[in-house]
């Protein structure tokens, strides 16, 4: 089973989530992470820490436009 370790600012890439399965991990960008979520429920696996890590990119970039904004 996955667990989302955390993310990371990449230069040149933006934000991308760090997923851990047993001794391998990957780092995922927004669009993978989707991709990952919709092929692992179509097979019926547990999608729980790449949606959980899209949501926490989601609302980390929500954070920071909202304060670029003022």
């Amino acid at each position: 089973m996955q667990k989302f370790l955390g993310l990371f600012n990449v230069p040149g890439e933006g934000f991308v989530a760090e997923l851990c399965d047993g001794d391998n991990s990957a780092l995922y960008d927004r669009q993978g992470l989707q991709y990952l979520i919709l092929d692992r429920k179509q097979k019926g696996l547990n999608s729980d820490a790449a949606a959980e890590a899209l949501m926490s990119m989601n609302s980390l970039e929500g954070s920071i436009r909202t304060r670029l904004d003022f």
